[in-house]
């Protein structure tokens, strides 16, 4: 399995109960919903936190998971990689 493959199938399996990120096969699909979840766009506007909290809750959330850690790895350099 390649790094594009590896990220595809540990981001689908942090987010279980996301039928879109059940179905996303590429990084752009990942990428675009990656970028909605730190803009906290699934959030009613007066309750959306920022981009900074949103990568922490989301980065405590992949710590918490029971991904293996290269698979945690992976995510957390890729979120990073997004807030650049």
């Amino acid at each position: 399995m390649n790094d594009q493959e590896r990220l595809i199938s540990a981001y689908s399996r942090l987010w279980k109960g996301r039928e879109a990120a059940q179905q996303a096969s590429s990084i752009q699909e990942i990428s675009s919903l990656a970028e909605d979840e730190l803009a906290d766009r699934l959030t009613h506007p007066r309750l959306r936190k920022g981009r900074e909290t949103k990568f922490t809750e989301i980065k405590d959330r992949i710590r918490s998971s029971a991904l293996p850690d290269e698979d945690q790895e992976i995510l957390i350099c890729f979120y990073r990689s997004l807030m650049l």
